[in-house]
């Protein structure tokens, strides 16, 4: 199991104290995504669910923030899944039209993207696990790793979504 399902799958099964009445909501981020005109403007639209989640849970625990961030995690990955497609798909109308350099030996984009995936997949679930590994023993190690996954799959989905237009 990867720990991005993992990490969501225990913020679930944990629930807070606080969000019990709260049910998370993307729609800030969505809002600032829709209204940003610029790369810079959607980057800082990150983490503004999140945070409006949190914000209205009083006497929020560590797993009240892992469960706010989680939310606006899905929301991300749903992105990034349909930017991946996106950009799958432009990757693959590259190759064909530039079907006479790779018949001479010349990269496919489309296997250059499915390894480009690869690796950022490996590196974001370590560089998750190290965040939480610098927090080891510390209450807010579930909201260390959970801002870090937010953090990462949010700007993934950012980038492809560019290079996919």
């Amino acid at each position: 199991m990867h720990m991005k399902t993992a990490m969501l799958l225990i913020s679930l099964a944990l629930p807070g104290a606080g969000l019990a009445q709260t049910s998370p909501s993307p729609e800030p981020t969505a809002a600032c995504v829709a209204a940003a005109t610029t790369e810079a403007g959607r980057e800082a639209c990150i983490g503004l669910a999140a945070a409006a989640c949190l914000g209205a849970v009083k006497g929020a625990a560590e797993v009240d923030a892992a469960i706010c961030l989680n939310a606006e995690t899905v929301w991300w990955a749903d992105r990034l899944r349909a930017a991946r497609t996106a950009m799958t798909a432009k990757a693959e109308a590259l190759d064909e039209a530039h079907a006479a350099q790779i018949a001479k030996g010349a990269a496919k984009m489309a296997d250059d993207f499915a390894n480009f995936q690869t690796a950022w997949s490996v590196w974001s679930e370590q560089r998750c696990t190290f965040e939480a590994m610098l927090h080891f023993g510390k209450p807010d190690r579930m909201v260390a790793a959970s801002t870090c996954l937010l953090q990462v799959t949010a700007e993934q989905a950012l980038l492809l979504e560019a290079a996919a237009r």
